[in-house]
């Protein structure tokens, strides 16, 4: 990210530009928080945000548990969200 000069891009890169993590998963930590459907405390309100933003200047943030809350309703340019194929189709996409 931006913060830490981890990369040149001065937002969020592209897909892919760095090397997949050791799930296998692309971009997570850094680009931007990524919501999840879990609730922060357990049963209602704030959800949770994984992996920290491309403006994030902490490097241990960096990391897909480092996690925050926010309620759904608030929006940011730091905050996005993934969409995940789980599966037999995502077995085919990703041969």
């Amino acid at each position: 990210g931006f913060a830490l000069r981890t990369d040149d891009f001065d937002h969020t890169s592209p897909v892919g530009s760095v090397a997949a993590g050791a799930s296998g998963l692309f971009d997570l930590g850094g680009n931007v928080w990524e919501w999840c459907e879990d609730y922060y405390n357990g049963f209602n309100g704030a959800r949770v945000l994984r992996g920290a933003s491309w403006n994030n200047n902490d490097p241990d943030n960096l990391v897909s548990s480092n996690r925050t809350n926010n309620t759904p309703d608030k929006r940011n340019i730091n905050i996005g969200f993934r969409c995940v194929l789980a599966g037999a189709s995502a077995r085919r996409c990703w041969r």
